[in-house]
């Protein structure tokens, strides 16, 4: 377009003199897209070619960006700095679309030891050196290309990506954080995972600027900034977890989650968009939510699945999902592929304004892709109406919604029972009380401790409560801290309880199999049994439970979190257990960290450390697992 103009004025010179056609001649040549002012928002062409680093442990999230990016530009041309064993694991995963791209990989990882973590790599004095092995992705890109746009292995790539015009006249384009000011003091201005170039010079630049860095490779693109011709991308270009967590603010009168979400909407179209631009890339573990900002990846997974021209990107990103549990987690592929919806169930009678909490507790929870059914069990009272019309109202978008009422008066303790009855093995439910509030990241914690210890054979089921009793005689309050990582512990906790199917199964089948021991669920030395003997018998489930653990040597899954917080908080509210309402006992957690332990610190009765039990499914060939000093369940 812009020689054609040319043309076309050199031609209009000829024909035409004098002042009118002279003025006529500067105005069509004001208006040349050359000439034009910047204008925010004006795009101009694809990226030549792309370039990456991709090894260790970002080998599946490089595959899963390498799918992403292939969905929107097919043919497009990849350079990556990798490994040998990476280019190995890439064509095992490849796919006919994956094929498309012209995938140049360079092993140039390989002389790094990749099973450090990034504190390790600093400690050795390694990590700068092994950050600036993107340039050697960046360098082999622009030997054969006019341009390159690096993205880190991490980003995933939700629509075309398109160069504003002002990169026509510029050598580098970066991606400004858009964060507060004493973060960017500390990490730089711009981010180091995404950046486009032209110029074959940034590489080395780049190298020797890092070495001046206060924050590594990030900080010293201050510098290059400086020194070559930049423009910045906006908002929707590389998206990430840090626009949520450490985002300058605008409105303290709402939440953080609540103002970020006021930028971003889905357009008519079905594209994700933030701040009415269509967004080109996330930048975040998806794989491996948790990792750094929960609060973002669960947001961009709940738009992502309400998106449906982004249908494809979410099959890759379900597709990927499987394939890392299969890697990480072997035994969890079929389990994976097989598990019916997650299943939760609520139970509640005749409070209305707890059921209401709670069914906005779990409305706000984070439930990624997953489909979760929602069942409401009303217990019969002659003061149930507004209880059973908040059930029948509530609006459930993340699966089926099922209202079940009874026509006669059951009882806590047979309302349990007849809670939950999984259909397969590998099923996986909750159960709530209606006098619960919870932690927006309850799901996300629970199923990844079921992806982690489901195959754990004493395994009793997975409480979302704090732990806080002690029921060996003398009975006390004390709480197990086990540097607030998982464990198990013989009693179980109803505070939002998630049995183990075939556990669970065969409690059911004993309870209704005419036991004996049914009458007198009897473990003398816990205070558990004198609550039950002094108490109202048919409410008090968790005493035949306790029973049925203590004669099977089943545990508990718990975590007791900092700062005194809980995934499932009591609010204590006046009925069965209370007789006046005392209040929430917790509050609930508002970050969560998913890291699991390879094996389970187990504690007896009276709260003290017996073992550790080896209960994780994960690979025990993966380079990240090192199980050593457990043994497996009784």
């Amino acid at each position: 377009m812009r020689w054609i103009g040319r043309r076309k004025t050199q031609e209009a010179g000829t024909r035409c003199r004098g002042w009118f056609c002279m003025l006529m001649l500067a105005i069509f040549v004001l208006k040349l897209p050359a000439a034009s002012p910047l204008i925010p928002g004006r795009e101009w062409r694809k990226p030549s070619s792309y370039a990456s680093m991709i090894g260790g442990r970002s080998t599946m999230e490089g595959t899963l960006m390498l799918y992403s990016l292939a969905s929107v530009d097919p043919w497009a041309s990849v350079y990556v700095a990798g490994t040998g064993e990476g280019l190995r694991s890439l064509q095992v995963l490849n796919s006919t679309r994956l094929l498309r791209l012209k995938v140049f990989w360079l092993p140039v990882l390989d002389k790094y030891d990749l099973s450090l973590t990034r504190k390790g790599m600093v400690d050795s004095q390694v990590w700068s050196q092994f950050q600036m092995e993107k340039g050697s992705a960046i360098r082999a890109a622009l030997i054969s290309h006019s341009d390159t746009l690096y993205m880190d292995a991490d980003s995933f790539v939700l629509h075309e990506i398109l160069l504003p015009v002002e990169a026509m006249h510029m050598e580098l384009g970066l991606s400004p954080h858009y964060m507060l000011e004493m973060y960017e003091a500390k990490h730089g201005k711009y981010n180091g995972g995404f950046l486009w170039t032209k110029s074959k010079r940034i590489p080395e630049a780049w190298t020797q600027a890092s070495a001046r860095s206060r924050f590594f490779d990030q900080a010293a693109l201050e510098e290059l900034a400086e020194t070559f011709k930049t423009f910045t991308f906006g908002k929707h270009v590389n998206l990430g977890w840090w626009q949520l967590c450490q985002k300058v603010r605008r409105n303290e009168s709402l939440s953080v989650e609540e103002e970020f979400q006021e930028e971003i909407d889905i357009d008519t179209a079905g594209f994700l968009r933030m701040n009415g631009r269509r967004v080109d890339t996330l930048h975040a573990h998806l794989l491996t939510p948790g990792v750094w900002c929960p609060q973002f990846n669960e947001i961009m997974l709940r738009y992502l699945a309400k998106a449906p021209a982004l249908k494809e990107q979410l099959e890759i990103l379900q597709w990927a999902q499987r394939a890392y549990a299969s890697l990480v987690y072997p035994q969890a592929k079929e389990v994976m592929e097989a598990t019916p919806p997650f299943t939760i169930v609520v139970l509640t009678m005749n409070r209305h304004e707890s059921l209401a909490q709670l069914l906005e507790s779990l409305a706000s929870s984070y439930y990624g892709m997953d489909k979760v059914d929602l069942t409401i069990k009303v217990d019969h009272a002659p003061d149930n109406t507004k209880v059973i019309d908040i059930a029948q109202d509530f609006n459930w978008d993340f699966g089926q919604k099922a209202v079940e009422v009874s026509s006669s008066r059951k009882g806590l303790a047979r309302a349990w029972y007849d809670a939950w009855k999984p259909k397969t093995s590998n099923a996986r439910g909750i159960i709530f009380e209606d006098d619960i509030l919870l932690s927006k990241f309850w799901y996300r914690w629970l199923v990844n401790a079921w992806a982690r210890y489901g195959t754990c054979k004493c395994l009793a089921g997975i409480s979302l409560q704090r732990q806080t009793l002690v029921p060996k005689k003398p009975s006390r309050r004390s709480e197990i801290v086990n540097h607030h990582q998982p464990f198990l512990y013989p009693l179980v906790g109803s505070t939002g309880f998630s049995p183990h199917p075939e556990r669970w199964l065969s409690f059911l089948k004993w309870i209704e199999s005419g036991s004996p021991t049914l009458s007198d669920p009897a473990t003398p030395d816990l205070v558990t049994y004198d609550w039950w003997r002094n108490g109202d018998k048919r409410q008090m489930w968790t005493q035949h439970f306790i029973h049925f653990s203590h004669k099977n040597k089943l545990f508990t899954l718990y975590v007791n979190l900092p700062h005194k917080k809980t995934l499932a908080a009591h609010t204590r509210a006046k009925g069965e257990h209370f007789r006046r309402t005392l209040g929430q006992d917790f509050a609930t957690a508002s970050d969560v960290s998913l890291v699991m332990p390879d094996s389970l610190a187990t504690y007896n009765w009276n709260a003290k450390f017996t073992r550790r039990t080896c209960c994780s499914m994960v690979n025990p060939t993966h380079p990240n697992v090192a199980q050593t000093g457990c043994r497996k369940c009784f």
